[in-house]
């Protein structure tokens, strides 16, 4: 049986298609490659693997031929969680909440950690390298120490504590940069051309981002549907596109008859795509201002960044780009209604659902499903706020009067 139905590869630019090999851009007109796999009618049961777990269960449309390089910790099957108490209170009919919070690192970049690091060694890479703002360097150096892959990973001195003491333990070599994640990566990114390391981020490594592309087909299997409405954070795209082709697989081999309205959620602080999106202008890198939200505080996310301009440009799709405050409400909101807690770049698409519902910019009979990134576990904590109590049993019976 064989174990991947991948093919080759295809520029999405020109159209120029390549043997399978590791390719970072098309070699013709430095366009964004797309893997190409052998996609036949099948349901969802026929393609999925119960020998396998986690994501890997979907491995035919993963660019793994060979299982002996798969490096995995057992990643993907994370809960889709309805959302009783939180949909009518936004006004949506149906709401769902992809929980990415219990991955072995408590976040989405392990499914693509997961690829990045298979696919290095599928490749015979000795070294790979990430530059990231907390979770995605965490994730990787985790999964390199996994795969015993030398790790060089770059990290946001601003980091989130917890984050960067999780790298230290986990990388090879961790280097702490100040600046912009988009000054430090055209560096990286040179390094990793010239073939100093696998190449660990997000811009454009069509064998990195596929691992997130199994969230589409996990929703499709738990609802035997697909919402009408997807809503995803942006950075880079990777989460966006790679989904986009999830759901794209998924109707050209007939397991669904539609695919979701794609929605990309920006920060206010950070919103290339936004901006170009809702001013109908070409794509266009911004400068970035400070947000809490620092998983997508990126302003220059190179060729995904049209290339998500032009998914949505392609389905009818929406932008939109939510503050600091509505972060924080959302966050706020998910824990009091739905008893989960989420780190800020984890709402955002949750922040962007709440906007949409209140601008009546989606019908209220409308399903959706929001991509929750990461747990809060890992990051800064609000202030705590509790009430000082004695130990004798009047005082301690005292705190029960109101239950």
């Amino acid at each position: 049986m064989t174990f991947s139905w991948v093919q080759g590869l295809v520029c999405s630019d020109c159209g120029e298609a390549f043997d399978f090999r590791y390719l970072l851009k098309c070699p013709k007109c430095g366009g964004l490659l797309d893997l190409v796999y052998d996609l036949r009618q099948a349901s969802l049961a026929d393609l999925v693997d119960d020998n396998f777990q986690g994501m890997w269960r979907f491995h035919k449309v993963l660019p793994i031929r060979n299982p002996a390089h798969i490096v995995t910790l057992g990643e993907g099957s994370t809960p889709l969680i309805p959302a009783p108490r939180l949909a009518p209170l936004i006004g949506i009919k149906a709401l769902y909440l992809k929980y990415e919070g219990t991955n072995p690192t408590g976040t989405v970049k392990d499914r693509t950690s997961s690829t990045a690091v298979s696919s290095a060694k599928q490749f015979g890479s000795r070294a790979i390298t990430v530059v990231s703002t907390g979770n995605a360097g965490t994730s990787l150096a985790t999964y390199a120490h996994r795969g015993e892959i030398y790790s060089v990973i770059f990290c946001y001195h601003r980091g989130d504590p917890i984050k960067m003491s999780h790298m230290s333990l986990m990388a090879s070599k961790l280097c702490i940069f100040e600046g912009e994640y988009d000054d430090l990566i055209r560096s990286v990114d040179r390094c990793v051309e010239e073939g100093l390391a696998f190449d660990g981020g997000a811009t454009r490594n069509p064998f990195k981002h596929e691992g997130k592309k199994t969230i589409a087909y996990e929703v499709a299997e738990a609802l035997e549907t697909v919402p009408d409405f997807f809503f995803s954070p942006v950075a880079v795209g990777e989460i966006f596109i790679a989904t986009y082709r999830g759901f794209d697989e998924m109707q050209k081999m007939g397991m669904v008859d539609r695919m979701p309205t794609m929605v990309c959620c920006q920060s206010m602080q950070a919103q290339p795509i936004v901006a170009a999106f809702q001013s109908g202008k070409p794509f266009q890198p911004t400068s970035v201002q400070p947000t809490i939200a620092k998983g997508v505080a990126v302003g220059d996310p190179g060729p995904k960044g049209p290339r998500v301009l032009e998914i949505l440009r392609q389905h009818s799709g929406m932008a939109l780009a939510v503050s600091d405050a509505e972060i924080q409400e959302a966050q706020r909101l998910l824990a009091e209604r739905e008893g989960l807690w989420a780190g800020p770049t984890g709402v955002v698409s949750l922040a962007a659902l709440i906007q949409a519902c209140r601008n009546k910019a989606i019908d209220s009979k409308s399903s959706a499903f929001c991509i929750i990134t990461e747990t809060g576990l890992t990051s800064q904590y609000p202030p705590a706020h509790g009430q000082v109590v004695k130990t004798t049993l009047e005082d301690v019976r005292r705190l029960f009067s109101c239950v």
